[in-house]
């Protein structure tokens, strides 16, 4: 049998924009589709499945190949047909700051530049919008989450970062666009499965409007090597 719409289309009102579809976003747009208060999804990414993907992404062969908003939506159109999504292949940066416009944003994404382009349209546009980020690097297991709401007082990406990061803006990533295809990422999906995990509950108290609880304006960093975790709080950085 198939999935049974939902009947109370009140609750299903908000609209959520998903930046990133691969190791992480690909495990947490499946849970837009069982998360109460969501009505419209937009998905936007540049990029197509490649054959390296299939043991760091949540996909199919048949994937493989097929731009990944348009392989994501389709799956989120099975799971919630009740559900209007729209998928976007682009690059960030060269979309209109209108096409940010949505209740949550949830940023799957592997470069800091990406990053930084979400983190401006949702502070010029007032969308609070939660961030994710994997380290496989050199063995570790790392996920992350991180929630930002933009406010008078409130802290953004950038207010945590240093010459360093700005100068590693335009450094190439493993699987950005122009690398060779199925260059390893060491990023297996069962982390980004983790890192997906914590942002749909980060996703759903803030579409409930439950901040008391939320990591507003705070990190959570997950080792699941060590199993250990920590929670940060972020300082507005008074020159941001």
């Amino acid at each position: 049998m198939g999935a049974t719409p939902p009947t109370d289309r009140k609750r299903r009102a908000r609209h959520v924009l998903v930046a990133g579809a691969g190791n992480i976003g690909s495990s947490l747009i499946p849970h837009l589709a069982r998360l109460p208060g969501i009505g419209e999804v937009t998905i936007i990414d540049r990029d197509g499945y490649e054959p390296g993907n299939l043991g760091q992404a949540d996909i199919t062969p048949r994937d493989v190949g097929q731009a990944k908003a348009a392989v994501q939506a389709r799956r989120l159109r099975r799971l919630d047909p009740s559900l209007r999504v729209r998928a976007v292949r682009a690059d960030l940066h060269e979309l209109p700051l209108g096409m940010f416009r949505a209740d949550l944003i949830l940023a799957a994404l592997d470069s800091k530049e990406a990053r930084r382009v979400v983190n401006e349209a949702a502070w010029r546009l007032r969308v609070p919008y939660v961030d994710s980020g994997i380290n496989a690097q050199d063995g570790l297991r790392m996920a992350r989450v991180t929630v930002y709401v933009p406010g008078p007082d409130a802290p953004c990406l950038e207010c945590a970062w240093s010459d360093a990061d700005y100068y590693g803006l335009e450094q190439p990533r493993p699987c950005l666009k122009g690398t060779p295809q199925g260059m390893p990422t060491n990023a297996p999906a069962s982390l980004g499965a983790l890192a997906a995990a914590l942002q749909a509950l980060e996703a759903l108290k803030l579409l409930e409007g439950d901040t008391a609880h939320a990591l507003c304006g705070r990190q959570m960093l997950v080792d699941a090597r060590n199993h250990t975790s920590m929670v940060s709080a972020l300082r507005r950085n008074a020159k941001c």
